[in-house]
């Protein structure tokens, strides 16, 4: 029995050794994965050509005094030293935390700042990834109209991940993160304002505001009129419905105040030699009406005046009085008819009156 564990135990060794190996090497790659894992994460991002400042994480810090040692290291090159001014490459700011200006390419890596006190004891170590990114360019906004849609798009140069975030009258629009956003032109309004913002880890730009308008050439608008009894209604028709400002003119003098779509005027101001006309115009263009003397006949439901009335009453006056005179010049000329007959009549009956005793002697 003790030669069968004695003739074991190296086996046994052997495989103990064989197991801490693998059990270490395990553990080591682990621990190696979680670093390149979290390496990211502690990375500090910032944009080229940018200003950045590495805090070394160490309140009450105080250089001016002398009553610490710091020293900056970036990929383990000295590149400050409180002690040797002389070599230093950076600057640092008033609490000690390192100031990088003007940041290129070159200057990624990783900063350690390392604090000791006069004594010479370490205090503290601070370690800084720093990452640095091409900073994102100033958007493009544009936008284009299609039926009864507006599309906007946020055109960046970076090609790399850029988020987007839309603004509307200067307030987020939750959820909008496309390089799209399309809108109802029934929802816009001709001061609402547009903007999107392009963002990066290390910075981010806005685009300028844009006022977006999806107009057409006004048509040429077409110029009716209507009468009533004492007024008349002129009414400019255009295709265009939307945004479109209405202008009148009489005798190409321009009438202030009137911007309807409808000019009403009363008949006892209208000249036989007024002309109207309306302009229609957008922000884009303009258009004017051809000129239109209105004139109200029987066919508008309006009459003819002559002497101050109405033609239709000064013909029914004149017919009843031609008729009344006709009747009264019938009537006279029976009378006189009449008055002659019996006139006659008598003088015959008088003229066989004083000749009778001659033709008839009486006894």
């Amino acid at each position: 029995m003790n030669r069968v564990l004695t003739h074991t135990d190296p086996v046994c060794s052997r495989c103990n050794h064989s197991f801490r190996m693998a059990l270490v090497l395990l553990i080591s790659l682990i621990l190696l994965s979680l670093g390149f894992a979290g390496a990211d994460e502690e990375c500090v991002y910032a944009a080229v050509g940018t200003t950045k400042v590495i805090d070394h994480d160490y309140p009450g810090l105080e250089l001016f005094e002398q009553s610490f040692h710091l020293r900056w290291t970036h990929d383990s090159k000295i590149v400050y030293n409180s002690k040797k001014d002389a070599a230093n490459k950076y600057h640092t700011t008033k609490n000690g935390s390192l100031l990088l200006e003007n940041l290129q390419l070159d200057n990624a890596g990783t900063y350690q700042a390392t604090i000791y006190d006069n004594l010479g004891n370490h205090m503290k170590s601070t370690v800084t990834r720093l990452c640095l990114l091409a900073p994102v360019s100033k958007p493009r906004l544009t936008h284009t109209c299609d039926g009864t849609s507006v599309t906007l798009r946020c055109d960046v140069v970076n090609p790399g991940v850029v988020i987007i975030v839309w603004q509307h009258n200067g307030n987020t629009l939750p959820g909008q993160t496309g390089t799209t956003l399309t809108i109802t032109k029934a929802t816009l309004k001709p001061e609402d304002s547009y903007a999107c913002t392009a963002s990066i880890k290390a910075s981010e730009e806005k685009s300028d505001d844009v006022y977006p308008e999806c107009t057409v050439a006004v048509s040429k608008p077409r110029l009716t009129h209507t009468c009533t009894d004492a007024s008349v209604t002129l009414r400019c028709d255009v295709e265009n419905p939307v945004n479109v400002n209405v202008t009148w003119s009489r005798n190409s003098n321009t009438l202030p105040g009137q911007t309807d779509a409808t000019l009403t005027i009363t008949k006892a101001t209208l000249k036989p030699e007024d002309s109207y006309a309306c302009t229609a115009s957008i922000k884009a263009s303009e258009e004017k009406s051809d000129d239109v003397y209105p004139e109200c006949t029987d066919d508008d439901s309006s009459a003819v005046l002559l002497f101050g009335m109405e033609l239709w009453l000064m013909v029914l006056i004149l017919a009843g009085g031609g008729g009344l005179l006709l009747i009264l010049i019938i009537i006279t000329l029976v009378c006189v008819c009449r008055s002659r007959r019996q006139h006659k009549r008598r003088l015959e009956e008088e003229e066989e009156m004083r000749l009778a005793p001659l033709t008839h002697p009486t006894r």
